[in-house]
């Protein structure tokens, strides 16, 4: 996991207007969602929970207290899963918990892999370790991509960005792998009860340009936690449109891990 962030509030390119921003602007923030501190935050992605690094989870636009509106955005279709076309290899499951009782309980989903992975919704599939194995196409050339996680257990944030993104032009790569830049706590969902939503993140390639599709792998260098299965609601790409003036924008140079707050 890259340690260090560059801001690049391009506006003068255009930045992607995914959701009326509420970013975490204090670095001294007692508030806690789902255990995870800006101070959790400091320490898994630079190196100490200390007040200079809190202020770079701030600086760095990482945390925005809300959930990602999807608005008009579609899931990316999966190509293929490697390993698990056709229902084998990797775990299909449904979380269980629809009305906010703060459950991560799951149970086997129905289906192939293609259905779980192509809907952003209680369905989740697992992905291959290996570059190349998990493929979605994005439908267009996207400049982020935002990753829907669901979560079985803790600890968290950890749990919830367990998946290195790698994005290319060609289905068949070159890859190269993309930084989260930020971490929306509150999932997608507007019922914050209900906990595995994950905390929904947006990721971009380093050095920036254009994709059209992505690859995900468990583990790598790009997950916070490295246990061989994290569990995967789906994907989206997303465009670069016009700054409009006065907006709430994605500065996305910070992080994008959320979870829901407790």
């Amino acid at each position: 996991m890259r340690r260090s962030f560059s801001v690049a509030l391009a506006v003068s390119a255009g930045l992607v207007s995914l959701a009326t921003a509420n970013l975490v602007t204090n670095p001294n923030d007692a508030r806690t969602w789902q255990g995870a501190s800006v101070g959790t935050f400091a320490q898994l992605f630079y190196g100490a929970d200390t007040l200079a690094n809190r202020q770079l989870v701030v600086n760095n636009q990482l945390l925005d207290d809300d959930i990602f509106h999807r608005n008009n955005y579609q899931p990316a279709q999966l190509l293929h899963n490697g390993w698990s076309d056709g229902n084998g290899g990797g775990t299909l499951g449904r979380s269980l918990d629809n009305t906010g009782t703060g459950s991560y309980d799951y149970g086997a989903g129905p289906g192939d892999v293609f259905f779980h992975a192509n809907t952003v919704d209680d369905l989740w599939f697992q992905t291959s370790a290996n570059v190349g194995d998990t493929v979605f196409d994005m439908g267009f050339d996207a400049q982020y991509a935002a990753v829907f996680a669901a979560v079985d257990h803790g600890p968290i944030p950890q749990e919830t960005i367990e998946t290195t993104v790698y994005l290319s032009n060609s289905p068949t790569g070159p890859w190269t792998q993309a930084e989260v830049q930020r971490v929306f706590l509150e999932g997608y969902q507007a019922n914050t009860g209900i906990l595995w939503d994950g905390f929904a993140y947006v990721v971009q390639a380093q050095g920036g340009g254009s994709f059209r599709y992505a690859s995900l792998t468990n583990g790598g260098p790009g997950a916070l936690q490295h246990d061989g299965d994290d569990e995967i609601n789906g994907i989206m790409g997303l465009p670069v449109v016009p700054a409009p003036a006065g907006a709430a924008l994605l500065g996305l140079g910070g992080l994008l891990i959320g979870r829901r707050r407790r």
